[in-house]
C-alpha cells in the first residue's frame, strides 16, 4: 500500500466514525479523543491534518468525488448531463452519508467538492462545456455545484423517485436554457 494509500485510508476511517457518530449526537459533543478512537488514529494524526471537523467532511467529500470520477465512462469527453447523472449516482449510492451531512448543515464541503471537480473536468478539457458563454462567467461553476447539490439534497430526502440519468438530464437542460429577453 502507497503512503497516498494509507492517508486516504485514514482520512476514510475518520470520516466514517465523524459521520456515524453524527447520526446520534451534535458536532460540537463530539470529543477529538472518542472520534479518534473510533476511526483508530490518533490524536496527533487529526490535529495534523485537519484544522475542524469541518475540514473532515471537506476532505473527505473530495476524495470521494475524485475517486468516484475515475470510475466515470472512459470516454474523450463526457458531456455535462452525464457527469452530473454520475454525481447523482454518487449521491444515491452515499445517501445516508450525504443526507447526514446535510442534516449537520455541512453541505457546503459537498458543494465545495463537486466545484473542484466540475472546474478540473472543464479546465482539462474532460468535459464538454455547454453551448454558451456562461461556463466562462465567474460564478458559473459555483452556481452549477450549487445548484446540483440543492437538486441532489431534495431528491435524496424525496426518496430519488427519478433516476440519476435524469436528473443529470434535469441539470444539463437548466444550463442550456437559453436567455429570455424582455
Amino acid at each position: 500500500m502507497t503512503p497516498k494509500d494509507i492517508q486516504d485510508q485514514k482520512l476514510m476511517a475518520i470520516f466514517e466514525a465523524l459521520i456515524t457518530a453524527l447520526k446520534t449526537q451534535k458536532m460540537a459533543d463530539i470529543s477529538v479523543s472518542a472520534l479518534c478512537r473510533a476511526a483508530g488514529v490518533s490524536r496527533t494524526y487529526y490535529y495534523h491534518k485537519f484544522k475542524s471537523y469541518e475540514d473532515i467532511i471537506e476532505q473527505a467529500s473530495l476524495l470521494n468525488i475524485v475517486n468516484y470520477m475515475r470510475h466515470l465512462p472512459h470516454q474523450e469527453n463526457l458531456d455535462s448531463a452525464t457527469f452530473i447523472g454520475n454525481y447523482f449516482q454518487l449521491a444515491q449510492n452515499m445517501r445516508s452519508v450525504q443526507l447526514t451531512i446535510f442534516q449537520v448543515g455541512q453541505e457546503r464541503s459537498l458543494i465545495l467538492a463537486f466545484q473542484t471537480a466540475f472546474n478540473y473536468l472543464l479546465t482539462h478539457d474532460f468535459i464538454d462545456a455547454p453551448q454558451n458563454d456562461r461556463v466562462h462567467q465567474k460564478y458559473f461553476s459555483e452556481f452549477i455545484a450549487g445548484a446540483a447539490i440543492n437538486m441532489s439534497q431534495r431528491w435524496l430526502i424525496e426518496g430519488m423517485p427519478e433516476s440519476a440519468a435524469h436528473m443529470g438530464q434535469l441539470v444539463a437542460q437548466f444550463m442550456n436554457a437559453r436567455d429570455t429577453k424582455r
